[in-house]
């Protein structure tokens, strides 16, 4: 069910002021911008005024803060397909939206940031990956297979590797996943990183995430208006496999990984 203020925006969309439809189109297509900045910020970011945004806010029935509540709320509750969906019709609906979620970030996503990410890890002398809570389950992935492919890779895992950063020489890369509600752990292994000289790569879901300010390359995943831990998986693991395509296909037979990513099928006895 589509939230109220999406409705509202919606519903209000036509009469709006051009001004007021640029705020309402960030609202509908990247509501992370208004779950986790003020209405200054977000008018700075849009191109607006702050007053514009709190107009906007009025327009479709809201003050400002009690927008930025409902939105925070909604982001923050998981859809865990319980009850109301626990039949075969729900399920193929759920898939449909799956494939129609990466088939619109298959529009959306910056390929050129794709190329440049796989040229970057290809180049560094060290490789480390890092995700926090659900996120670890896609850095887990991406280093698994990049450890195949190239051999220089590990997996960030802060109860033992405090001092990582630290020890890895500036020709290595620090690839961080990043999602809503922005854990502070990897912003600050970002920070650290970017000021150790370390080539920042973040995949985030919105451009303005806090994780960006200490990034140099970012892969955004859009997620419109229908936030959940499910949905950001599709996604995040179709980014990974992205740039793990890009890279395997630049690995030539005759280097010394390559032997190494593929596996030796024993027939049974």
């Amino acid at each position: 069910m589509q939230k109220k203020y999406i409705l509202e925006t919606e519903k209000s969309f036509p009469s709006l002021t051009k001004g007021l439809k640029k705020v309402a189109g960030i609202l509908l297509n990247d509501p992370i911008i208004f779950a986790i900045h003020p209405a200054k910020k977000i008018g700075e970011i849009i191109g607006v005024s702050e007053t514009m945004v709190i107009r906007f806010c009025k327009a479709i029935g809201y003050e400002f803060s009690n927008l930025q509540e409902e939105i925070r709320n909604d982001l923050i509750n998981v859809d865990f397909y319980y009850d109301d969906h626990n039949n075969i019709n729900d399920c193929y609906e759920n898939l449909n939206n799956d494939i129609n979620l990466i088939k619109n970030n298959l529009l959306k996503i910056n390929y050129e940031k794709i190329k440049e990410a796989a040229a970057i890890i290809m180049e560094s002398n060290k490789i480390i990956v890092a995700g926090y809570y659900q996120s670890f389950t896609y850095a887990y992935w991406l280093y698994y297979h990049l450890n195949y492919i190239l051999g220089n890779t590990v997996l960030y895992r802060p109860e033992t590797d405090s001092r990582i950063i630290i020890n890895s020489p500036e020709s290595s890369c620090l690839v961080v996943f990043s999602f809503f509600r922005y854990a502070t752990d990897p912003i600050n292994l970002a920070k650290s990183a970017k000021e150790k000289g370390l080539h920042v790569i973040v995949v985030t879901d919105s451009a303005v995430s806090p994780i960006t300010e200490f990034a140099d390359t970012v892969i955004v995943i859009n997620l419109g208006n229908r936030f959940s831990f499910f949905r950001i998986g599709m996604v995040a693991l179709s980014i990974a496999n992205m740039i793990l395509y890009e890279i395997s296909d630049k690995v030539k037979p005759e280097d010394p990984n390559f032997d190494s990513y593929h596996f030796v099928i024993k027939e049974g006895r």
